[in-house]
């Protein structure tokens, strides 16, 4: 599985403040974590399954279909990318949480290759879900304590 280290704005001085809580942080970021990571499966799985579709149209074993142009989430044809797209959930003792897929071709999408241009879906998905994490999980703490 390809691997997509991501740093969000801010979210170190949370973290840290969250620490400072105590038990509570730890359920926090562990529930804001898997929120995002399953937002971001969410978000490509849309994504992917919406389109848009502006590339080209072609024909492969009798089926026809429109591609995605460069940019662009991919068209699903199969849907084997987006029937593969899982997540690993953090907990409190891994506080992690991984969203990916087994099928090589997602990697070619998300980064290209010297053959064709980068249709980006993981990233795009995840800096979806991610936005205003920081904001959302301070109000949260607030509320709790």
């Amino acid at each position: 599985m390809s691997r997509v280290d991501i740093k969000i704005d801010g979210i170190d001085d949370l973290l840290a403040d969250l620490k400072r809580v105590g038990k509570i942080s730890d359920e926090l970021l562990v529930d804001a974590l898997n929120d995002i990571a399953m937002d971001t499966q969410q978000n490509a799985v849309d994504g992917i399954k919406r389109g848009p579709a502006s590339g080209k149209t072609y024909k492969r074993g009798g089926k026809t279909h429109k591609a995605s142009a460069p940019g662009q989430y991919p068209m699903s044809d199969t849907g084997l990318l987006m029937g593969n797209i899982k997540v690993n959930k953090a907990t409190e003792s891994k506080p992690m949480a991984i969203v990916g897929t087994n099928v090589k071709y997602g990697e070619h999408l998300e980064f290209g290759t010297s053959k064709m241009a980068k249709r980006p879906w993981l990233l795009r998905s995840f800096r979806k879900a991610a936005k205003g994490v920081a904001k959302e999980l301070k109000a949260k703490l607030e509320a709790r304590t």
